[in-house]
């Protein structure tokens, strides 16, 4: 197989790989495709059973939150709804589409791209479906939920008792079953399946693209000399157009919501008719004195330095952009794939929010309400991994002649 490193941009052949085995970029380290025993139809039995597990979860309860006598239950789309009813629309809509709705839909696509079902289909239609499923799978948080949960069950176990309903234990199951199903996705070899890749002859391996006059598709990886992908149709570019003007944009929006996101409440806290707003450091605090130790770090970290780290990593990189590479741009593309990598962990302190505000509603003896921080919040985060995904990482390994090159295509 014929392709360019995503990360650096270097043409490599790929052998055909036998089960178990890994292609690694020779030039960045960037993981470029791997093969497993029987993969198809671990990824279609793991598939299945991820949702019968979250269709399970949806009927039963999935929380309980007893205090003074009175008991609260709640189901898994309960999380949304009681959002939904305090106007919250925005928060309610992105955490049914984030744990449900997109995690539901990239199983049922997958399930058919493994059962062989891929080269039957029309050509259009697969590749539609391909493209689908690829482009969802950064946008699905389902594991973040479950940290999220979990998180928030820390900070109330000391108010009331607790019991997990039979929801949980079907969602945490389902959660493992997705986390496996798409590990073992290979996307070079879905695309191989759909259309064989063309050969172009007279290549220069480990010599990158950009120098050779060749593209790589952004989609399915082929290399082209052409301004349409000729396996997916998809427009090609030697650099993502405006990648960096993009991913600056983002990050000052992400920076602009920062601020209001960790000075605003992100929620409310009413006990005995007295309401009290609590920020993420101020939420923070109150686990530190209780001990929670370890759950003050993480809500720490997630919520407060990783999203400024995040700001400040892609500011540089945006920066080592305008330089020549050198023999520290590997680190740099390292840190910048770890930085796209943990982007969405940042939301565990939303879906926190959201639990409390579904489980904690006890009228006036103690029920906990959303905070305008909390849509601050999710903004910031959403902005960062917008800006993480429009950077393109190629650019840190060109030299002044390539980003002349690659601008006068985009203006063409």
């Amino acid at each position: 197989m014929q392709t360019a490193c995503p990360s650096c941009d270097l043409v490599i052949e790929i052998p055909h790989l036998s089960a178990k085995q890994v292609a690694i970029c020779p030039h960045c380290n960037t993981k470029l495709s791997a093969s497993q025993a029987n993969q198809d139809s671990m990824v279609v039995a793991l598939s299945l059973s991820a949702i019968v597990m979250l269709l399970s979860s949806m009927f039963y309860p999935f929380l309980s939150f007893t205090s003074s006598g009175i008991t609260q239950t709640i189901t898994l789309p309960d999380a949304a709804r009681i959002l939904f009813n305090y106007d919250n629309d925005f928060l309610g809509l992105f955490i049914d589409t984030s744990i449900i709705g997109l995690p539901l839909l990239l199983l049922v696509l997958i399930i058919p791209l493994h059962l062989g079902l891929l080269k039957a289909l029309p050509y259009q239609w697969g590749k539609r479906q391909l493209k689908t499923t690829f482009a969802l799978e950064p946008w699905i948080m389902s594991e973040i939920f479950l940290i999220g949960v979990m998180v928030s069950m820390v900070k109330i176990m000391s108010m009331a008792d607790i019991e997990f309903g039979l929801s949980f234990w079907a969602y945490s199951a389902f959660v493992i079953c997705y986390v496996a199903a798409t590990a073992k996705l290979n996307k070079h070899t879905l695309w191989q399946q759909l259309k064989e890749p063309e050969y172009i002859e007279q290549t220069q391996p480990n010599t990158r693209a950009i120098d050779q006059g060749l593209r790589a598709c952004h989609v399915c990886g082929q290399l082209c000399t052409t301004e349409i992908c000729s396996r997916c149709d998809s427009k090609t570019y030697s650099r993502n157009p405006f990648s960096v003007q993009k991913a600056a944009a983002w990050l000052l929006t992400s920076v602009a919501c920062y601020i209001p996101a960790n000075v605003y409440p992100i929620m409310y806290t009413t006990s005995l008719g007295d309401e009290t707003p609590s920020t993420i450091i101020g939420g923070v605090m109150i686990l530190w004195n209780s001990g929670s130790y370890p759950i003050a770090m993480i809500i720490f970290l997630a919520s407060v330095v990783v999203p400024l780290a995040k700001a400040l990593i892609l500011s540089f990189l945006c920066f080592m952009v305008m330089r020549p590479a050198n023999r520290q741009t590997k680190s740099y593309t390292r840190i910048y794939q770890l930085t796209e990598f943990i982007g969405k962990w940042s939301m565990i302190d939303v879906f926190v929010v959201a639990i409390l505000v579904a489980l904690v509603q006890l009228g006036n003896l103690m029920s906990v309400t959303p905070g305008i921080g909390t849509i601050f919040f999710t903004t910031m985060v959403i902005c960062q991994m917008l800006a993480a995904h429009a950077f393109d990482p190629r650019l840190l390994w060109d030299n002044p002649d390539n980003l002349s090159t690659a601008k006068q295509e985009t203006l063409a």
